[in-house]
């Protein structure tokens, strides 16, 4: 802990003990980080991988054995809101996302077809109009 002296007087010599004793302190007790702007993004590793354009999207279902509408149904949706996901986190590998793709409309599908067996108003298919209400 540096020694402030309370006389009027000072010395060039204090102040360099001072100064050696603050530093000699500082490098025991403390780490010394290097200062990096966390704000700077870093272009390698942020280099996003995107399609060039629609047909290798199309390459990428056909051979995934998906009709050529969802390869364009997933590029137009991905380009209009700027390839990211929930309009905030960018798309780093669109290869997996079009995988998601895929396996949300085997989900969505499905959903279909139960929801297309279930009558939620239970409504009858034989009605009798000569009965009164």
């Amino acid at each position: 802990m540096p020694k402030f002296d309370t006389s009027s007087e000072t010395s060039d010599e204090t102040t360099t003990e001072i100064s050696i004793e603050a530093s000699t302190e500082q490098l025991e007790g403390q780490a010394l980080v290097p200062y990096t702007n966390m704000n700077k993004p870093i272009t390698n590793r942020n280099k996003a991988k995107l399609p060039k354009n629609k047909n290798e999207v199309l390459i990428f279902f056909e051979k995934q054995k998906w009709p050529v509408l969802e390869g364009e149904k997933f590029f137009n949706h991905y380009n209009g809101i700027g390839w990211k996901i929930g309009g905030k986190i960018e798309i780093t590998n669109w290869h997996s996302t079009a995988e998601n793709w895929m396996l949300k409309y085997k989900e969505i599908e499905t959903a279909k077809a139960v929801s297309q067996k279930r009558d939620n108003l239970k409504t009858s298919k034989t009605k009798n109009y000569g009965q009164p209400l």
